[in-house]
């Protein structure tokens, strides 16, 4: 193929269940255009942020020298591009891929610096977190982190999973997991910077 695969939602931008039927066919869609024009890249609007490690369900939210922003992909193509021929990325930025329970597989195909990849579990901490009324946020566990993750020269190239479903996957530039101490079990604190959908918020899994 010639774009990281990554698993994305039949209906953008909610993270809704799809069947292997449909992750094949968007494989195969998107990977004939890409393939005519060349590697890709695209840089998006920052949207979101993540912030921790959250100490307890009762402590303050977590402070802003934790936080990372956001992009956030809300199409196929977005999800199929994602970090794909960027030459940096700056150690405060990432890139949020959401889903609903989704073994999410990663290569590293057309991408041009090594990440540090995090798999993460949405939790219900039934809104004991800190923060102002109204604010929609989403809380995860980290299930793994792949560190230092190298660019793939050209098929075939490995993919990486977290080894169970998860519902959020973050890219950072290498090292910064390790810089945030971001490791299994870790909490973290998603947020909306602005309202991505008006009255329907998709900052959490629509898995109940």
């Amino acid at each position: 193929m010639s774009f990281k695969v990554k698993l994305f939602p039949q209906h953008l931008p909610s993270p809704i269940p799809f069947p292997t039927a449909w992750l094949l066919v968007s494989l195969l869609t998107p990977a004939a255009a890409l393939g005519q024009a060349g590697a890709p890249t695209q840089s998006l609007a920052v949207r979101a942020q993540v912030c921790g490690p959250v100490r307890g369900e009762r402590q303050p939210r977590p402070p802003a020298s934790t936080c990372v922003d956001l992009e956030v992909p809300a199409t196929p193509q977005e999800y199929a591009i994602g970090l794909m021929g960027r030459s940096r990325l700056p150690p405060e930025r990432g890139m949020w891929f959401r889903f609903d329970q989704q073994d999410a597989s990663i290569w590293m195909r057309h991408t041009l610096i090594p990440l540090d990849l995090v798999f993460l579990e949405r939790q219900d901490l039934h809104g004991s977190l800190g923060g102002s009324s109204g604010e929609a946020l989403s809380v995860a566990r980290i299930v793994r982190v792949v560190h230092d993750v190298q660019p793939c020269p050209g098929l075939p190239c490995p993919s990486y999973k977290a080894g169970q479903s998860v519902d959020h996957v973050v890219e950072l530039a290498a090292g910064e997991a390790r810089r945030r101490n971001w490791t299994e079990e870790t909490i973290l604190e998603f947020s909306w910077l602005e309202d991505p959908g008006g009255e329907n918020d998709h900052s959490q899994s629509t898995r109940d």
